[in-house]
């Protein structure tokens, strides 16, 4: 970066200027700043630098992008900047909106602005992404603007930045996601985006948050044993025309919910009357838990998450798969109930885990369409991934409830149960998380303690854009592991070899995304940590990612290759053999090649040679002594005559011994 000229520059064009940030535009834990387009300075841009661990929604990028999306916010250009040598960030790049936000938290607006101006243009948006396959994740009252001064050109907030749904408020999650942890709630689908579209209305014609003095625990409820519109609509002044498209749009069962066929034909001005929604099924007989009586299974399984113990009494006396089996009338997840009691729990955790696990795998079952619940952590479909890296963020109870729960085995399991389910005569196809995925990670949890697996290489398989969480990066991002070794070389020069190029958030992340590796990481896994063939192992590996990936010199991770093999060559015995492999050792990471360094130095062979050079100096000084022994046991003139040629002897071979090891290593030097 000549002169810092290039510094701060996306693609050569947008300028992103960190001196003028623009905090009513951050997205969550994204900052925004303003930018400056150097080719056209009439354009108003501002962009989200992403924050460290971060998985923005790297599937539809290219997607949205690709064609333009009226309606929304344009997205102008993305991808890695630098900043310094060794700061790299991704970026977003965006129109910002000058006219400010379209709503204002306590001020209502009129139907007639929210119903002619707003929901029109976001019904566009819907469509328009709905054509692509994609849903927008973000519908809410505070993400929509005026692109121009005077309440001109509504526009919706971008939707790439976080993972999906994450900055959403609970009330305007559906059901399938309402219970998850805000970045487990998943990618959802066009009938999410259409619940939240019903919510927004709801929120900008009362003026006030509609969930306000509620937590996400009793909206869930409150949603499941009334049903959205009754929770949230007779709270507002509401014509019949918004009556009928509040019913529509917030029937809870994504099935009789408004489609974008009616939802395009109301945008056209063909009004049809809605199936009303009455939150979950109920049963004809209550089940009596904790001394509440429950009819709504999905009511039951959330009661149950906040009081195991009591639950998994409840499930080992039979009474919840009786209900289910007799009230319900529903067989199959009476039989899946049965047999999560059987199999009981995995692993060591004692009595307490196994409650806990046995729960988990019940409240799975009897709210199948919901997130799944194990101790703090929760997540919908395909939210997993975003959750665990949220854990990694935020160190904590989160964080430990998932190793937990992956290395257990129960999410396996009820994955398993979950696509045993039948819907519609056949068996269900997908489940929070894929079954190859979760079975892999509960491999990798097994080899919890070792490098390039554990808790942080399900981090990795899950997220596949997911940048380098390593605090040895410091916050820069790479997404690869080319990228990774020339910012590993960069900070290793910063600091004089002084890092740790292999901590277990970058072990796992190469082992993830450099396939080459993973034989190799295995092979580790079975090595000793003190053994000298660890390390040596570990100086491989970096020496066939530099080889495979970047393969031009690398001064500043061989200082650190340095700084790992000096402590194997301190345990040479022989000074002149330990002096020249130094010598060796300096002159060879001149060069800048890990492999090369290996090659060169043969340490392996270097300390088979010295050990068994050692074993018989041992052995011939042993033999000495013995002889001076029996002298010594014999007649005064015997022991004056031992004394006087043991010193003789042993000056003579010490001296033997030297110029035996000098010969043998300059002869092996030689080769």
């Amino acid at each position: 970066m000549e002169n810092g000229q290039n510094s701060g520059v996306l693609r050569s064009r947008y300028k992103v200027l960190l001196q003028h940030p623009l905090g009513h535009m951050d997205s969550g834990e994204n900052r925004a700043y303003k930018v400056e387009d150097m080719r056209d300075s009439s354009n108003v841009l501002y962009a989200l630098v992403i924050a460290s661990g971060m998985p923005f929604r790297s599937s539809i990028i290219e997607t949205i992008t690709a064609k333009n999306t009226p309606g929304m916010i344009d997205l102008h250009s993305h991808g890695v900047v630098q900043f310094d040598a060794t700061d790299f960030r991704y970026v977003f790049v965006f129109d910002l909106p000058v006219g400010g936000y379209a709503f204002t938290e306590g001020k209502g607006l009129s139907e007639q602005v929210v119903l002619g101006v707003i929901v029109p243009r976001i019904v566009d948006v819907i469509i328009n992404l709905a054509s692509r396959e994609i849903s927008h994740r973000n519908i809410r009252a505070d993400n929509v603007f005026y692109m121009e001064e005077g309440n001109s050109g509504v526009a919706v907030g971008e939707c790439v930045s976080t993972p999906p749904g994450s900055l959403q408020a609970a009330v305007y999650e559906p059901l399938e996601s309402a219970n998850a942890l805000a970045d487990g709630r998943g990618e959802g689908s066009l009938m999410t985006d259409i619940y939240a579209l019903g919510v927004m209305i709801v929120h900008m014609l009362g003026g006030t948050h509609p969930g306000e003095g509620r937590t996400p625990a009793e909206l869930y409820a409150a949603k499941l044993m009334h049903g959205t519109y009754a929770v949230l609509v007779p709270k507002i002044p509401a014509s019949s025309r918004v009556s009928f498209l509040l019913a529509g749009l917030l029937n809870d069962d994504p099935s009789r919910r408004w489609n974008l066929d009616v939802l395009i034909r109301w945008r056209d001005g063909v009004y049809e009357r809605p199936r009303p929604g009455f939150g979950d099924r109920q049963a004809p007989g209550p089940l009596v838990f904790d001394g509440n009586e429950y009819l709504s299974p999905r009511v039951l399984a959330l009661a149950m998450t906040r009081r195991p113990a009591q639950a998994y009494s409840l499930l080992e006396g039979g009474k919840i798969e009786s209900w289910v089996r007799n009230s319900l009338n529903d067989k199959d997840a009476g039989a899946r109930l049965a047999d999560s009691i059987a199999t009981g729990g995995r692993g060591s955790g004692g009595a307490r885990r196994r409650e806990l696990q046995s729960v988990a795998k019940a409240s799975a079952i009897l709210d199948s369409q919901g997130a799944f619940w194990y101790r703090e952590s929760s997540f919908s479909r395909g939210g997993l991934g975003g959750v665990l890296a949220y854990a990694f963020r935020n160190e904590g109870a989160v964080k430990t409830a998932i190793a937990e729960l992956l290395e257990g085995g129960v999410l396996v399991d009820a994955v398993y149960s979950d696509l045993q389910k039948t819907e519609g005569g056949r068996r269900k196809d997908d489940s929070w998380v894929g079954i190859g995925k979760v079975t892999e990670c509960f491999a990798y949890m097994e080899k919890r303690e070792d490098l390039g697996f554990g808790l942080e290489r399900c981090l990795y398989e899950l997220n596949t854009r997911l940048g380098c969480m390593s605090p040895v990066l410091k916050g820069s991002y790479v997404s690869d592991a080319e990228k990774l070794i020339d910012l590993l070389e960069q900070l290793a020069l910063k600091e004089n070899g002084k890092i740790n190029p292999f901590d277990r958030h970058i072990s796992a992340f190469v082992a993830t995304r450099t396939p080459n590796t993973q034989k190799m990481f295995h092979k580790l896994s079975t090595i000793p940590l003190k053994d000298v063939d660890y390390t040596l192992n570990l100086v491989m590996i970096l020496g066939r990612m530099q080889h495979l990936l970047s393969p031009s010199p690398k001064p500043g991770l061989c200082l650190w290759v340095k700084s790992a093999l000096t402590p194997i060559i301190n345990t040479i015995h022989s000074d002149i053999r330990r002096e020249f492999l130094k010598k060796k050792l300096d002159k060879v990471i001149e060069r800048g090649n890990i492999e090369l360094i290996l090659k060169e130095m043969d340490l392996k062979n270097n300390l088979k040679r010295d050990a068994s050079e050692y074993d018989q100096a041992i052995t011939s000084f042993a033999s000495i002594v013995n002889n001076i022994t029996a002298l010594e046991n014999g007649t005064i003139a015997r022991k004056y005559a031992a004394h006087k040629y043991g010193h003789w002897i042993a000056s003579i071979m010490s001296i033997a011994a030297l110029l035996s090891s000098m010969g043998l290593s300059y002869m092996y030097f030689l080769r």
